[in-house]
């Protein structure tokens, strides 16, 4: 496992030079997605716990704050306004969920503080502000990715139905933008958040003709409902998902209807890797079988580590954290090489296609996006 090595410097004006380095943690920990929150919120803790236990940063602890987002953008600002009014964080991990991020983001971006993403993809994200960075490929290239590996199976005609969140919804508008000659969104439907009855909407679906049905869930809950009562129906058609139909907890929710799927993700990280495994062990000692994924855990470790390493080396200015950011010149982490664009975009981190085989993922491919 790799260590954070931290360079000791003079801070700047204004900054705070006792006391602990505060860091807030905003991400579902209730609702349908808290897999995703207990998973990201124990990656961080644990970046966290490695620094402290090796002296902290520059002599001070790290202390981490975490609210409950709940996947919602106003849950998300008002974890914002507490963190910044009342706590006084130095920077923040989150949103997650992307609701979460766009909700919180005109707060922390007015009040000079970092907030950054290891999990959030919609488009959005890219314009949320100068103080926003993301680790999580966008969604707009997601929907490229898509389409290319519908192009490379033949399919023309496609299905979705898509959970009404800025995740899902993101999703939805990057395939159809992305689309190929020939393609064409022949069934496209939203639901309301939590929906769980799509019997009606499949039955409609059943009667169309179309090759590839996208799943576009908020979380695997709502993807194993709409899976499962397509399959009840007599569905047929290949299933693609993205990243919530990346979890196993999928396949302890609907076993037998997810046999097969294919869900468009960034790749698996395993306890047998040479380069994730030391990270993989150590942290299945301490907190278990991740809930929802050991690459979002993954995500969030590396990502408050990139971050603790940054303060680090410039201290807690908001501003000093920023440009640092932007001018690395690449994070060498156990899930890729990490550096940002000029919108505070993830450079580094590929895509992958996985596939449901008896209740387990399996990586199958790697997807271009040319």
């Amino acid at each position: 496992m790799s260590f954070i090595m931290l360079v000791s410097c003079g801070e700047g004006g204004g900054q705070k030079e006792a006391g602990p380095i505060k860091i807030g943690y905003i991400g579902p920990l209730t609702g349908d997605a808290a897999s995703i929150g207990a998973d990201t919120v124990n990656g961080t803790r644990f970046a966290v716990d490695e620094i402290n236990e090796t002296g902290g940063i520059n002599g001070r602890q790290v202390s981490l704050i975490a609210e409950d987002g709940r996947c919602t953008g106003a849950d998300a600002a008002s974890a914002a306004q507490k963190f910044i009014h009342i706590d006084q964080v130095d920077a923040i991990m989150g949103g997650m969920c992307s609701s979460e991020t766009l909700g919180a983001s005109p707060i922390t971006e007015s009040a000079a503080v970092i907030m950054i993403s290891p999990i959030s993809s919609s488009p959005d994200i890219t314009h949320a502000g100068d103080f926003i960075f993301r680790t999580y490929p966008s969604d707009s290239l997601k929907g490229m990715a898509l389409t290319n590996y519908f192009a490379s199976k033949g399919y023309k005609r496609i299905a979705i139905i898509s959970e009404n969140t800025d995740f899902c919804i993101g999703v939805r508008d990057s395939i159809e933008q992305n689309l190929k000659e020939g393609m064409e969104l022949i069934f496209d439907e939203t639901v309301d958040p939590g929906t769980k009855d799509y019997r009606s909407l499949m039955t409609r679906l059943k009667d169309e003709a179309f090759d590839v049905f996208l799943v576009n869930g908020q979380s695997p809950v709502t993807v194993a409902a709409m899976v499962e009562q397509m399959r009840e129906l007599g569905i047929e058609q290949p299933i693609v998902g993205t990243d919530t139909s990346d979890s196993e907890i999928l396949g302890q929710l609907a076993s037998d209807a997810v046999e097969g799927l294919r869900a468009l993700s960034v790749p698996s990280l395993s306890a047998t890797d040479p380069k994730s495994g030391p990270f993989a062990t150590a942290f299945i000692k301490k907190y278990g079988e991740p809930q929802f994924g050991l690459f979002f855990t993954a995500l969030s470790y590396e990502s408050t580590k990139l971050l603790l390493e940054t303060i680090g080396s410039v201290g807690t200015d908001g501003a000093a954290i920023r440009d640092a950011l932007y001018a690395h010149p690449g994070y060498n982490s156990i899930i890729g090489t990490i550096s940002f664009d000029e919108q505070g975009d993830v450079r580094g981190i590929p895509f992958a296609l996985k596939e449901f085989q008896g209740g387990k993922l399996i990586e199958v491919e790697r997807i271009p996006l040319n």
